[in-house]
C-alpha cells in the first residue's frame, strides 16, 4: 500500500513583519543565526521566515513527503492549493499550506506548537482533521472559546475556536517555543535585552509559560516548559 501523502510532519512558518531588520535581530536572539542560503531561521522541527507587511498574511506550510500527491488529495477533498512547485498554499484558507521541506533538523530550538484561530470547533475539525488529515487529540472549552489540539508527526497545532478570538475565518495567530529550562532561557533572553513577561503557570496542566513581548517578531510568541510528570 502506498504511503499516505498527507502524513505531515515539520512546519515552515512565515510571519509578516513591519521592520525586517528588527525582526531579524530578535529572531537571531530567540532562535539562532539565519541561514544565509535560504533566509530562514531553522528549528529542530521547522523553520521561520519573515515577510514584509505587504505580504498576504502569516501562514504555515506543513511538510509532506509527496507534495504533488498531497495537493491532488487535498483538491479532491475540496481544498485546492495555489502553486506548482514545492511550496503550495491553500486557496481560500491562505493560512495553511504544504511544502516538501520545512528547513528543519538543523536548529537547536523546537516549536512546541503553532496556534491558529477558527470560526468554530466544527470548522477546525473539518479543516485540520477532515481535509488536512491531522490527528485530533483534544477539545477543551473555556467559556465561549475552545482549544482544539491536533498533531502532525512532529508539531502540535492548537486552534482557538469560537468567540471573539475565532473570528470569521482561519488565521495563524501565534507560536510557542519549547524550553527544557524556562528559568535559564528567560534569564538568557532578558540579558540579551528582550522584553518578557514573568513566568506563570500555563493553561495546560504541568506547564509554565512566559510571553515574549517583542512586536518585531510579527506574531504573538510564548516560551513553554513542560514539567516532568
Amino acid at each position: 500500500m502506498a504511503a499516505d501523502p498527507l502524513r505531515l510532519s515539520d512546519v515552515a512558518v512565515t510571519v509578516v513583519v513591519d521592520d525586517p531588520a528588527a525582526a531579524a535581530a530578535v529572531y537571531e536572539i530567540l532562535v539562532g543565526p539565519v541561514d544565509p542560503a535560504t533566509g530562514v531561521w531553522a528549528a529542530g522541527n521547522g523553520s521561520i521566515a519573515a515577510a514584509p507587511a505587504a505580504n498576504s498574511g502569516p501562514w504555515a506550510a506543513f511538510e509532506a513527503a509527496d507534495v504533488p500527491a498531497a495537493a491532488a488529495l487535498l483538491g479532491r477533498r475540496g481544498l485546492p492549493l495555489v502553486g506548482e512547485g514545492s511550496v503550495r498554499r491553500a486557496e481560500g484558507v491562505a493560512a495553511v499550506g504544504i511544502t516538501n521541506a520545512a528547513g528543519a533538523r538543523s536548529g537547536a530550538a523546537l516549536l512546541d506548537h503553532v496556534v491558529y484561530t477558527a470560526p468554530s470547533v466544527d470548522a477546525a475539525i473539518a479543516l485540520f482533521a477532515g481535509r488536512v488529515g491531522m490527528d485530533l487529540r483534544l477539545v477543551r472549552q473555556f467559556g465561549e472559546v475552545a482549544q482544539v489540539f491536533f498533531r502532525t508527526a512532529s508539531v502540535v497545532v492548537e486552534v482557538l475556536a469560537g468567540g471573539e478570538t475565532g473570528g470569521a475565518d482561519f488565521g495563524l495567530w501565534g507560536l510557542a517555543w519549547r524550553c527544557p529550562d524556562l528559568d535559564r532561557e528567560h534569564a538568557r533572553l532578558s540579558r540579551e535585552g528582550l522584553a518578557l513577561s514573568e513566568i506563570r503557570v500555563g493553561r495546560k496542566p504541568g506547564t509554565r509559560v512566559a510571553t515574549v513581548r517583542e512586536p518585531a517578531l510579527g506574531t504573538p510568541t510564548i516560551l513553554l516548559e513542560q514539567t516532568p510528570r
